[in-house]
Protein backbone atom coordinates (compact mmCIF):
# COMPACT_ATOMS: atom_id res chain seq x y z
CA UNK A 1 0.00 0.00 0.00
CA UNK A 2 1.44 3.44 -1.18
CA UNK A 3 1.03 6.32 1.11
CA UNK A 4 0.77 10.10 -0.35
CA UNK A 5 2.63 12.86 0.68
CA UNK A 6 6.18 14.06 0.92
CA UNK A 7 8.82 12.17 3.23
CA UNK A 8 10.61 14.85 5.90
CA UNK A 9 14.01 14.62 3.86
CA UNK A 10 11.96 16.21 1.08
CA UNK A 11 10.20 18.87 3.33
CA UNK A 12 13.58 19.39 4.42
CA UNK A 13 15.32 19.82 1.21
CA UNK A 14 12.65 22.29 -0.21
CA UNK A 15 12.97 24.28 2.84
CA UNK A 16 16.46 24.65 2.52
CA UNK A 17 16.44 25.70 -1.40
CA UNK A 18 13.97 28.10 -0.22
CA UNK A 19 16.20 29.61 2.31
CA UNK A 20 19.26 29.84 -0.12
CA UNK A 21 16.98 31.56 -2.40
CA UNK A 22 15.76 34.02 0.23
CA UNK A 23 19.18 34.82 1.37
CA UNK A 24 20.13 35.65 -2.00
CA UNK A 25 16.92 37.68 -2.80
CA UNK A 26 16.95 40.00 0.42
CA UNK A 27 20.08 41.89 -0.33
CA UNK A 28 19.39 42.69 -3.82
CA UNK A 29 15.70 43.75 -2.99
CA UNK A 30 16.73 45.93 0.06
CA UNK A 31 19.20 47.88 -2.05
CA UNK A 32 16.36 48.27 -5.07
CA UNK A 33 13.96 49.58 -1.85
CA UNK A 34 16.54 51.74 -0.38
CA UNK A 35 17.22 53.39 -4.11
CA UNK A 36 13.89 54.24 -4.20
CA UNK A 37 13.49 55.73 -1.61
CA UNK A 38 16.37 57.69 -2.16
CA UNK A 39 15.54 59.07 -5.40
CA UNK A 40 11.78 59.92 -4.16
CA UNK A 41 12.99 61.97 -1.36
CA UNK A 42 14.92 63.74 -4.44
CA UNK A 43 12.06 64.15 -6.20
CA UNK A 44 10.37 65.87 -2.60
CA UNK A 45 13.37 68.18 -2.95
CA UNK A 46 12.80 69.39 -6.14
CA UNK A 47 8.78 69.62 -5.42
CA UNK A 48 10.15 72.12 -2.22
CA UNK A 49 12.66 74.22 -4.02
CA UNK A 50 9.91 74.59 -6.92
CA UNK A 51 7.49 75.46 -4.61
CA UNK A 52 10.31 77.93 -2.86
CA UNK A 53 10.35 79.49 -6.23
CA UNK A 54 6.63 80.10 -6.68
CA UNK A 55 6.77 81.45 -2.68
CA UNK A 56 9.61 84.04 -3.54
CA UNK A 57 7.67 85.12 -6.77
CA UNK A 58 4.86 86.68 -4.78
CA UNK A 59 7.12 87.19 -1.87
CA UNK A 60 10.13 89.40 -3.86
CA UNK A 61 10.16 92.15 -1.45
CA UNK A 62 11.45 89.68 1.45
CA UNK A 63 14.23 88.62 -0.34
CA UNK A 64 17.58 91.01 -0.99
CA UNK A 65 20.16 91.62 -4.04
CA UNK A 66 23.26 91.72 -1.62
CA UNK A 67 24.19 87.90 -1.19
CA UNK A 68 22.69 87.69 2.34
CA UNK A 69 21.10 84.40 2.48
CA UNK A 70 17.01 83.96 3.27
CA UNK A 71 15.78 80.60 4.89
CA UNK A 72 12.27 79.94 3.85
CA UNK A 73 11.44 77.19 6.55
CA UNK A 74 9.16 73.63 4.65
CA UNK A 75 6.77 74.30 7.31
CA UNK A 76 5.62 77.95 5.66
CA UNK A 77 5.32 76.35 2.39
CA UNK A 78 3.15 73.80 3.95
CA UNK A 79 1.06 76.47 5.58
CA UNK A 80 0.88 78.94 2.87
CA UNK A 81 -0.37 76.49 0.70
CA UNK A 82 2.17 75.79 -1.50
CA UNK A 83 2.60 72.50 -1.02
CA UNK A 84 0.60 69.57 0.87
CA UNK A 85 1.55 67.56 3.64
CA UNK A 86 1.76 64.52 1.77
CA UNK A 87 4.78 66.24 -0.53
CA UNK A 88 6.29 66.94 2.44
CA UNK A 89 6.64 62.92 3.93
CA UNK A 90 10.53 61.52 4.23
CA UNK A 91 10.33 58.97 2.27
CA UNK A 92 13.33 57.53 4.58
CA UNK A 93 11.63 57.64 7.69
CA UNK A 94 7.96 57.63 6.49
CA UNK A 95 6.81 59.05 10.29
CA UNK A 96 7.97 62.36 10.20
CA UNK A 97 8.15 65.06 7.42
CA UNK A 98 10.67 66.71 6.38
CA UNK A 99 11.47 70.04 8.37
CA UNK A 100 14.35 71.32 6.73
CA UNK A 101 14.78 75.06 5.02
CA UNK A 102 15.08 76.12 1.87
CA UNK A 103 18.22 78.80 1.28
CA UNK A 104 17.39 81.35 -1.27
CA UNK A 105 20.72 83.51 -2.46
CA UNK A 106 21.38 86.08 -5.14
CA UNK A 107 24.32 85.20 -7.22
CA UNK A 108 25.55 88.53 -9.00
CA UNK A 109 27.24 86.62 -11.70
CA UNK A 110 24.44 84.92 -13.06
CA UNK A 111 22.24 87.48 -11.68
CA UNK A 112 19.80 85.13 -10.37
CA UNK A 113 18.60 83.24 -7.06
CA UNK A 114 19.91 79.90 -6.04
CA UNK A 115 17.67 77.85 -4.29
CA UNK A 116 19.33 74.68 -2.08
CA UNK A 117 17.38 72.76 0.30
CA UNK A 118 19.06 71.74 3.75
CA UNK A 119 17.36 69.10 6.01
CA UNK A 120 19.71 70.37 8.94
CA UNK A 121 18.25 72.89 11.12
CA UNK A 122 19.76 76.47 10.76
CA UNK A 123 22.84 77.28 13.23
CA UNK A 124 21.06 80.00 15.17
CA UNK A 125 18.66 77.53 16.11
CA UNK A 126 20.69 75.29 17.21
CA UNK A 127 22.91 77.85 19.27
CA UNK A 128 20.11 78.77 21.13
CA UNK A 129 18.26 75.68 21.95
CA UNK A 130 22.05 74.78 22.93
CA UNK A 131 22.31 77.78 25.21
CA UNK A 132 18.71 76.96 26.57
CA UNK A 133 19.61 73.36 27.35
CA UNK A 134 22.63 75.04 29.05
CA UNK A 135 20.82 77.44 31.41
CA UNK A 136 18.08 75.26 32.40
CA UNK A 137 20.56 72.24 33.45
CA UNK A 138 22.56 74.79 35.41
CA UNK A 139 19.52 76.51 37.13
CA UNK A 140 18.26 72.56 37.89
CA UNK A 141 22.16 72.17 39.39
CA UNK A 142 21.57 75.11 41.39
CA UNK A 143 17.97 74.01 42.60
CA UNK A 144 19.91 70.78 44.12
Amino acid sequence: MKQKGFTLVELIAVVAILGLIALVVYPAVGSVIKNAREETYKDQVDVIIKAAKEWSIKNATKLSDDGSIYSLKVDTLTDEGYITNDEVKDPRDSSKNLEGVVEIKYNSATKSYEYTYNDEPDDNETISMNISQTIIQNSKKKLC
